[in-house]
């Protein structure tokens, strides 16, 4: 929402991509450290995924120069569609706490390194796949994966931020307002995470999953019929 907001307002896009990262990163930031707070945040579980996912990023970003992102925004959309109606046909598979078994374990690092491609070609929906990856690996419950997934978008968002502020794209006024904002967001929804658990972070999920899917194909759409 904050991103065509800024667009809106008159910020050019790329000016507006950066800008809005800022914002992003505070909001991350607020999580993790609310997370942290609570002791909800498993530091070596986070470091470990965290290496293959930034590994991947750079793969990703690759592709997308030779790979127009715009292409697969209607396949990935319907993945996510598909992935919320699976998951509310057997909740019980991701809503339940559980602890990794040594072949489960395995996927973990391969999976993470391919949310990085992800995450570096075309970002939405980062958040998504981390949580699904974690609890379908059983990496642990929603709320512990909850932690792990701000921590590993707050280091992406810093990176991706930095790269915006070397080349000027950041309208430092705007984003650090929107910062501020999105501090209080991130505080909140953490604690709401933490205070309601699983069941929470599942009902979200599912609508953050539909929404975004939705979002991917009806844009694509529009710019098929535009």
């Amino acid at each position: 929402m904050t991103l065509p907001a800024l667009m809106l307002f008159g910020l050019d896009p790329k000016i507006a991509n950066g800008t809005n990262r800022v914002a992003v990163l505070f909001s991350s930031g607020a999580a993790v450290a609310t997370f942290h707070k609570h002791g909800h945040l498993d530091h070596k579980l986070a470091n470990r995924l965290t290496l293959p996912t930034m590994l991947g990023v750079p793969v990703g970003a690759w592709l997308a120069v030779y790979l127009p992102p715009d292409a697969f925004e209607p396949v990935f959309g319907a993945i996510f569609l598909v992935m919320a109606v699976v998951l509310m046909l057997n909740p019980k598979r991701i809503a339940a706490a559980n602890v990794g078994s040594v072949n489960s374990r395995r996927w973990i690092k391969p999976v993470f390194f391919a949310i990085g491609i992800y995450v570096g070609f075309i970002q939405a929906g980062m958040g998504i796949l981390v949580l699904l990856a974690m609890s379908l690996t059983n990496s642990g419950d929603l709320v512990a994966s909850n932690a792990v997934k701000n921590w590993i978008g707050f280091l992406v968002t810093l990176a991706a931020t930095v790269m915006f502020a070397i080349y000027g794209l950041i309208d430092w006024l705007p984003g650090l307002v929107m910062a501020v904002g999105n501090v209080t967001g991130g505080v909140v929804g953490a604690k709401l995470a933490i205070r309601k658990g699983n069941r929470l972070i599942f009902g979200f999920l599912i609508v953050v999953m539909i929404a975004t899917g939705l979002k991917l194909i009806v844009t694509s759409i529009f710019q098929w019929l535009g």
